[in-house]
């Protein structure tokens, strides 16, 4: 895996300063890998330019406001300075504060009349990487052991076939986070639980794992109900609260996020960008278009930060931690990119990137009934490695 250490320090204006810098010069260097953007100059350098030239210009979005006509003018800061780009209603519709974009079009004295909108996005694949040998991956999510909720028979119908002949090809299993309940996590959530002891949880999950089969390689990142800190990055679970699971050889815990490599060492192997998606309902709730269908086709959500290179653009997206570097910048294009948290499920394709989103293995809550949100239960999704073709099992 591409490991990276998670610092539990206080931080204060200094460590935001470094973090957010960190960040612009990622998301520049991924920005000026595009042809659109191979020109673009410093906002300093862009005063300078006379009305009717052409301009291109990479910065951050500081904010934006709609004018009276429908369209936006937009804030774009670097670190030279502010200029502002007016921007159609259709593209100033998905600009959000914080993230990092290009602007190109015509100078207007002090503005740029824009006529596109470049994101960093991700290349246009050439083919999809593979393995040699026939394994597979199992992705599963959300299973809140502890909650009176939780689809038991279900879990261990699909532990049960993981010991199966169906399944002797499945080598890896992939769980992004929310693997207990938790306790504490929102008002009244006590009223919901089946056992009210968040260590108890844990014992429960590692009796589950247990039913694993021992040659299947388990792979645990944290959510946002599980038991560490909120702020993302999360750092993984400690082993004190998996003391059993962590003595067997094929439990792996990881941060959230975290990039993971399967099959392979290295730059080899399948490159799989696991992160829970805590960001997720804040970016839908800023986006129109994510508001219509994002809940149920969730990965309209993932391809759009893939798009943006970035897992939680917005600042108050996310609780965030300013680590020395942005480890939510995703630098370098994921094979998989897998996902929880809104407990329904997608199995979708973007630019040779599988993106799934891992369902869930409790059923609706009285929060989710309250609000409309119905989840889709049990399903498993497999990728087989030697050819990424997908199928996805119901239990």
């Amino acid at each position: 895996m591409d490991d990276y250490s998670v610092s539990r320090d206080e931080k204060d204006v200094p460590e935001f300063l470094q973090y957010y810098n960190d960040r612009y010069d990622k998301m520049k260097k991924l920005l000026m890998r595009r042809s659109e953007l191979r020109s673009a100059t410093s906002v300093k350098r862009l005063e300078r330019r006379s009305e009717g030239d052409q301009a291109a210009v990479i910065g951050m979005v500081k904010d934006k406001y709609s004018t009276s006509s429908g369209k936006y003018i937009v804030s774009i800061e670097d670190k030279t300075g502010t200029f502002k780009a007016l921007v159609n209603e259709r593209e100033g519709d998905k600009i959000i504060p914080d993230e990092m974009l290009g602007i190109s079009g015509n100078m207007g004295g002090d503005i740029i009349y824009a006529d596109s909108v470049i994101r960093p996005d991700l290349p246009i694949p050439d083919g999809v990487k593979t393995t040699k040998d026939e394994v597979k991956a199992a992705y599963i999510s959300d299973l809140h052991i502890g909650s009176e909720d939780t689809l038991h028979d279900r879990l261990d119908r699909f532990a049960d076939w993981l010991g199966t002949k169906d399944a002797s090809d499945v080598g890896y299993l992939v769980m992004p986070g929310d693997v207990v309940e938790g306790v504490g996590v929102y008002p009244g959530q006590e009223n919901e639980l089946d056992v009210n002891d968040i260590y108890k949880q844990y014992e429960m999950f590692e009796e589950w794992i247990q039913k694993v089969p021992e040659d299947i390689q388990i792979i645990i990142g944290p959510g946002n109900h599980d038991i560490v800190r909120l702020a993302e990055p999360q750092p993984k679970l400690n082993e004190n609260v998996l003391e059993r699971a962590t003595e067997y050889s094929n439990v792996h815990l990881v941060n959230n996020p975290q990039m993971v490599r399967l099959h392979g060492i290295r730059s080899k192997g399948i490159k799989n960008l696991m992160y829970h998606g805590h960001s997720f309902d804040e970016q839908i709730d800023a986006i129109k278009e994510l508001r219509e269908n994002a809940y149920e086709e969730p990965y309209r959500v993932m391809v759009d930060l893939l798009k943006r290179r970035h897992l939680a653009p917005t600042y108050g997206s996310n609780l965030l931690s300013p680590e020395a570097e942005d480890h939510l910048v995703i630098e370098e294009k994921p094979d998989v990119f897998v996902s929880g948290h809104l407990h329904s499920h997608s199995n979708y394709s973007y630019k040779g990137v599988n993106v799934i989103n891992s369902s869930t293995f409790q059923a609706q809550t009285d929060f989710q009934k309250r609000v409309g949100h119905e989840p889709d239960p049990g399903k498993v999704t497999l990728v087989n490695f030697k050819n990424r073709n997908t199928e996805v099992k119901q239990f």
